[in-house]
């Protein structure tokens, strides 16, 4: 059994509109009551819709973002302190989605990786050996090092956030739809590129994206957001073959099947499944109640009216539905 690397708290993260009074400030609850943990050297994938909370998420683990309330422990670090900043730092890295916005147009490959080091207190010697054992490991040519971002491929600028990211050697690596902005034959590449150095370093990440099939390749357990909240999480083949939320059937409902024989078959269960329907959720005006209860075609009374906890429906598989039991029987039909 793998110890726990990351321990995350009734986290929040709450933005203040405008508009609102003093005395009744009204907030958009990006991530709200979150609990959460990370074992070490595991593959953590995160799905959910865009405004699901996925990314506050990621920042918030990373530092960048305060969060409104609760904690989060990584390494034994309290990444919440301003005080465990430079622990914070050499403990993560990350990995955007757009690799030509995160790196400095004005410096060449060779500058943009050693900044991180020298800032560090490397010496320039050092600083060079590190720079090539990363670059070979990213599968980069060093002749690249002399380039400037623009006159790299997409693949290659994104091999280069990879190296930036590992090269003070992080034991946790936040993936925030690291290959959509790439060629599918692109992706596959870079997929496998993360997987190995996962595995070579005993890595643990954190894996965010949209994309059904990448998160089900690459990770061990699938946290499904919606509305920054998590409506399941399991383990990638119990939620891929027996996902109980109408949320993340709705999710695996939506995923295109590979073989056009098999689209027939998709499409009857799209429409048997608990579709949701086009409203986005308003993350202000939801006080009490299910967050997904204005699109669920199983909605109850008392999903308007409490809202449900994550509970153990299988091993180490959690829901937070009100009609869990129903659902895990396969009555949902009787509703």
């Amino acid at each position: 059994m793998k110890e726990t690397f990351i321990e995350i708290e009734g986290l929040k993260k709450y933005f203040p509109l405008k508009g609102g009074s003093r005395r009744k400030r009204v907030y958009t609850k990006a991530v709200d009551d979150i609990n959460l943990s990370i074992k070490r050297g595991e593959v953590l994938g995160v799905v959910g819709e865009s405004g699901s909370g996925k990314t506050t998420l990621a920042k918030m683990l990373l530092g960048l973002l305060p969060p409104t309330e609760g904690k989060i422990v990584a390494g034994g670090v309290n990444v919440c302190d301003k005080k465990n900043r430079r622990e914070v730092s050499h403990l993560a890295g990350a990995v955007f989605q757009d690799p030509a916005s995160s790196l400095n147009p004005r410096f060449t490959i060779y500058k943009t990786l050693e900044r991180p080091l020298r800032i560090n207190g490397i010496g320039k010697e050092e600083a060079r050996q590190r720079i090539y054992e990363t670059i070979d490991r990213v599968k980069l040519g060093r002749e690249m090092l002399t380039r400037f971002p623009h006159e790299l491929s997409g693949g290659q600028q994104q091999r280069v956030s990879i190296a930036r990211a590992i090269l003070l050697k992080p034991k946790l690596l936040v993936l925030d739809e690291p290959t959509s902005a790439l060629d599918v034959s692109v992706q596959a590449q870079t997929l496998n590129e993360l997987l190995s150095l996962q595995e070579a370093d005993e890595l643990t990440y954190l894996f965010i994206t949209h994309n059904l099939s990448v998160v089900r390749y690459v990770s061990d357990r699938i946290c499904v957001m919606y509305g920054g909240q998590v409506m399941e999480i399991g383990k990638t083949k119990d939620v891929y073959e027996n996902g109980l939320h109408p949320y993340t059937k709705s999710l695996l409902a939506s995923v295109p099947p590979t073989h056009p024989k098999e689209r027939k078959k998709k499409n009857l269960l799209t429409e048997k499944s608990a579709a949701f329907g086009d409203n986005a959720p308003d993350l202000s005006s939801i006080s009490s109640g299910c967050i997904f209860q204005d699109r669920c075609k199983l909605c109850q009374e008392i999903c308007k009216k409490q809202r449900p906890v994550l509970e153990e429906c299988g091993e180490d598989h959690f829901i937070a539905c009100h009609l869990k039991d129903s659902l895990k029987a396969g009555e949902e039909g009787k509703f």
